[in-house]
């Protein structure tokens, strides 16, 4: 089994994967006060829980994009599962180009989803990461991450509003559906935030999906606020909840040493 972990701002994804099927799927909160014992205690409950074994580990790989959870996060799964753990990071063999200024600055979790859309839809593609902020990126019809966007993540846009502002209320993003004209402050916020969130995100999709080498290309989300952002588009998107799981299982059999034939 490979157990797959991907630590985000907000939250610690793990997948354990028995061959290609992703036999576990959770999350934790991500908190740097925890110490590495407490971690470890987490995850030993979390396989408990589904039913499996903590002796079955094969590998182990991490991507991060909070170094100071990164060492805690890792010393715990090595604990669990009594296997080092890979880091998705530069040397890492990808499977793709990176045409960006600095390769090494690219996330794990993007790298991730990169091979991850790659392997199972195709180039060239568009992918939409919408999580404590929302990254949209292009990769083209020859396997070329392009670059991107980054935008503020919904909810906590939705917290920087009620934050500085006294008389906006808390509202429900799941609520009812925002129509464009608010009628009091709470149905305004969800307007603003829901419909303007969408057209963010359409917008840059039409000026990705117009770039050379992009003509036909796939539109795929992931994050968990990836249904709250692209509910509202207008352009055809696939939700794909495990694609960062799904890319670190592929990354991982991407960097096994080849037999050499005799």
């Amino acid at each position: 089994m490979l157990l797959a972990i991907d630590i985000g701002n907000s939250n610690i994804s793990l997948g354990v994967f028995q061959g290609p099927v992703l036999r576990m799927r959770s999350k934790l909160s991500a908190r740097t006060e925890r110490s590495a014992d407490e971690y470890a205690a987490v995850l030993y409950d979390l396989l408990h829980l589904h039913g499996l074994p903590r002796e079955g580990f094969d590998a182990c790989i991490l991507s991060s994009v909070v170094p100071g959870l990164t060492g805690l996060v890792e010393e715990a799964a090595r604990t669990v599962t009594g296997r080092e753990v890979k880091r998705v990071g530069p040397g890492i063999r990808t499977g793709f180009r990176i045409h960006i200024d600095d390769p090494s600055q690219l996330g794990g979790d993007l790298v991730a989803d990169t091979l991850a859309i790659l392997t199972e839809y195709g180039a060239p593609a568009v992918l939409i990461d919408a999580g404590t902020v929302t990254t949209i990126a292009a990769i083209d019809s020859e396997n070329t991450y392009l670059g991107g966007c980054i935008l503020p993540g919904i909810r906590r846009s939705a917290e920087q509003l009620e934050a500085t502002a006294a008389l906006l209320p808390s509202i429900d993003l799941g609520g009812s559906d925002a129509d464009c004209l608010g009628r009091n402050s709470a149905d305004a916020m969800r307007c603003g935030l829901l419909l303007g969130s969408a057209m963010m995100v359409d917008g840059f999709l039409g000026r990705y999906l117009a770039l050379p080498r992009m003509a036909g290309a796939t539109v795929v989300a992931t994050g968990g606020s990836c249904a709250l952002v692209t509910a509202r588009c207008t352009h055809r998107i696939v939700r794909d909840p495990d694609l960062t799981l799904k890319g670190l299982r592929y990354l991982y059999e991407n960097n096994q040493p080849k037999l050499k034939r005799i």
